[in-house]
């Protein structure tokens, strides 16, 4: 088994291995979206930006095992992403305001089955440039070496949305 990668978040642990036969895989989507980096962020971190654009029978939760803090994008709320053949499973880590996201997947987390991908990390930069906010998405995932270029194909399929998404989302 390759190292685990062990995260804290106070009390909370992700953690993550592969298993034999496994190979890391990271996804980096960089853009640049013609928005205030205001706005770009608060759309990344709107809870209702990942719950309401899902198609059924997908959807995205939040909850918050700390009855003090809400369930939406705060340090130690729990999130999962799931629907016929994936489940993302993980915890807000990390949340440096109109900065940085990182959400840990925790073992268990998968894409088709439990034998083909499994993804541990979902991080999200955001920064103020020269014609709006650039947005750097990557996704860390164990996969079989067999699906290691689809893998990168459905990434790149995916993300290349998401600029669309956001100069819609944030005209207002």
């Amino acid at each position: 088994m390759q190292k685990s990668d062990d995260i804290r978040c106070e009390n909370t642990v992700a953690v993550q291995a592969a298993p034999k036969g496994f190979v890391r895989h990271t996804n980096e989507y960089v853009f640049v979206v013609d928005r205030p980096l205001d706005k770009v962020w608060d759309w990344l971190n709107n809870p209702k930006t990942f719950t309401d654009s899902q198609i059924f029978p997908w959807r995205v939760e939040f909850v918050s095992p700390d009855e003090n803090i809400p369930a939406g994008f705060h340090e130690g709320v729990l999130c999962v992403h799931h629907g016929p053949m994936m489940m993302f499973s993980g915890v807000l880590t990390e949340i440096r305001d109109k900065e940085y996201r990182d959400l840990q997947y925790f073992y268990g987390s998968y894409v088709g089955s439990l034998r083909w991908i499994r993804p541990t990390r979902l991080q999200f930069w955001v920064r103020e440039v020269p014609g709006g906010t650039e947005v750097k998405a990557r996704l860390d995932s164990f996969v079989i070496p067999a699906l290691y270029k689809f893998w990168t194909w459905a990434q790149n399929l995916v993300w290349r949305q998401f600029p669309g998404d956001i100069f819609r989302a944030t005209r207002k």
